[in-house]
């Protein structure tokens, strides 16, 4: 792990891969995750050139490069988000969703309630409904669902004879 070749894989995740290596965290907004091909810097100065295959999304945890020492791992970036609770009026709370998804907002499923990007449309709108809305500032990570969230990424043993695998691929619930 030189820094001189394209990472052009996801070698896996944590805790998976890591075992007893130093964490070297490459953090990333989700605007950055999303993107296919990039050059950052880790935090311990360590510059990356990225080109993964299209539609791949680096999710928190996804372990980008390894060797005997270290491993290059996502940190996922605190971003400033509104936390869309659940209240007590189940109508109002499919409103809010409906609302999300009529706006085209990015959303996450976490099991405390829905996370977005923060836009002061949408808090306007969300008020508006009723239901609890929370501006926060921690990463956008959390379940996606539907046709927007159906990417898959793909890990460097999914496909590669070279890692001794020959079976089809495999989905990761991340």
């Amino acid at each position: 792990m030189n820094g001189t070749g394209i990472i052009t894989a996801i070698v896996g995740r944590l805790p998976d891969v890591v075992e007893a290596r130093k964490i070297d965290p490459l953090e990333l907004t989700s605007e950055e995750r999303a993107n296919t091909h990039f050059v950052a810097e880790t935090a311990s100065g360590r510059q990356l050139r990225v080109s993964l295959p299209r539609g791949t999304e680096l999710q928190d945890g996804d372990v980008l490069a390894l060797d005997s020492e270290t491993a290059v791992v996502v940190k996922a970036s605190a971003e400033d988000l509104l936390l869309i609770k659940p209240g007590a009026e189940p109508v109002s709370w499919w409103a809010a969703c409906y609302q999300l998804g009529n706006l085209h907002r990015p959303a996450r499923f976490r099991d405390d309630g829905i996370v977005t990007l923060y836009d002061p449309l949408a808090l306007q709108i969300l008020r508006g409904l009723g239901v609890t809305v929370e501006r926060v500032h921690e990463p956008f990570v959390g379940r996606r669902f539907g046709a927007a969230g159906a990417h898959h990424h793909h890990h460097a043993d999914d496909h590669d004879p070279a890692f001794g695998h020959h079976h089809a691929p495999h989905h990761h619930g991340h």
